[in-house]
């Protein structure tokens, strides 16, 4: 019999798989950042270069905010055509998922999630930013925000609120989220608690007691995992020869031992192997959780499935 066979690739199948994993990163992990900006005129009026926290403001607002009609140059027609190359508008507004963006102001504070930290994406509905006054030991103020799954940044313990509405409403809504850039924006200019402001997360200043020097993220980060499934049929009679020597005599040759030669006997194996050739090392190799008896009555299927 012959012991190799060819593959349907019909019962062949690819998918993806998503898998989600809690991240938690403070103010001291690599990469992550919290950046408090302003707008500034965008230049500084002596220097005349950008300020760092207007290059931040100007960055935000250009590819996140801007809205309205834009004209083209006379001077350089294609301008614009370059500028709408870069300028993305996340997460439209849907009835069903609201997304506001109506608050940006000459200050404001980012956030930058490297990637390696949040995968693909964000998981919707995972994200918390705590940010606490005083000292590492000894906290005086704590704002917890969250998004509400659509993009919108809330406070979950805000003292003050715009409106008598929901904390996630347009009135209250404090910033934004973008999941797959992994960039959160602070924009509520008004304040939390009467001496505490939204826009005091991300500032430096250790002598300000209402500075927000620690803070700690927690989200879900999203990762698809790649996926083949195989469907091997081995047909009722197939590979029911053993390919293991000491069944022969002498250990050789073709033929085998007369204890093996009974009525009804048939291997068993416990490994299948794929190969792009007959001549090559086997490129895939699946190890069976128990031996299978080969069969000559009825048909044998394995599955299995490999992640890339």
């Amino acid at each position: 019999m012959s012991r190799f066979g060819r593959i349907d690739y019909s019962e062949t199948s690819f998918g993806e798989i998503t898998f989600n994993k809690n991240q938690t990163l403070t103010s001291a992990s690599d990469g992550v950042s919290l950046v408090y900006m302003r707008k500034d005129d965008y230049k500084d009026q002596v220097a005349k270069v950008p300020t760092v926290s207007g290059s931040h403001w100007a960055f935000i607002h250009n590819f996140f905010y801007r809205s309205g009609s834009i004209k083209v140059s006379q001077s350089n027609p294609d301008e614009i055509e370059k500028f709408n190359w870069i300028y993305h508008k996340f997460g439209e507004f849907h009835w069903s998922k609201p997304f506001f963006n109506t608050k940006f102001y000459s200050s404001a504070s980012v956030i930058y999630i490297p990637q390696q930290n949040f995968g693909e994406r964000i998981k919707s509905g995972s994200f918390q930013l705590t940010a606490r006054t005083g000292s590492s030991t000894n906290t005086t103020k704590e704002i917890i925000i969250k998004d509400d799954g659509n993009g919108n940044l809330y406070s979950t313990n805000a003292v003050h609120s715009q409106s008598a509405g929901s904390l996630a409403s347009s009135a209250n809504y404090i910033g934004n989220i973008f999941y797959d850039l992994g960039v959160a924006t602070l924009t509520e200019t008004a304040s939390w608690s009467g001496s505490v402001n939204y826009t005091d997360i991300g500032r430096t200043d250790p002598t300000d007691v209402n500075t927000y020097n620690f803070w700690d993220l927690k989200f879900n980060s999203t990762l698809p995992i790649y996926t083949s499934e195989y469907s091997l049929q081995i047909k009722g009679g197939e590979f029911n020869s053993t390919m293991n020597q000491s069944a022969r005599i002498g250990g050789s040759g073709s033929n085998l031992r007369p204890t093996l030669t009974a009525s009804g006997w048939s291997p068993y194996f416990n490994q299948v192997q794929l190969y792009d050739k007959q001549s090559t090392e086997p490129a895939i190799i699946t190890n069976l959780p128990r031996a299978v008896k080969a069969r000559d009555d009825i048909d044998i299927i394995i599955s299995f499935r490999m992640d890339h």
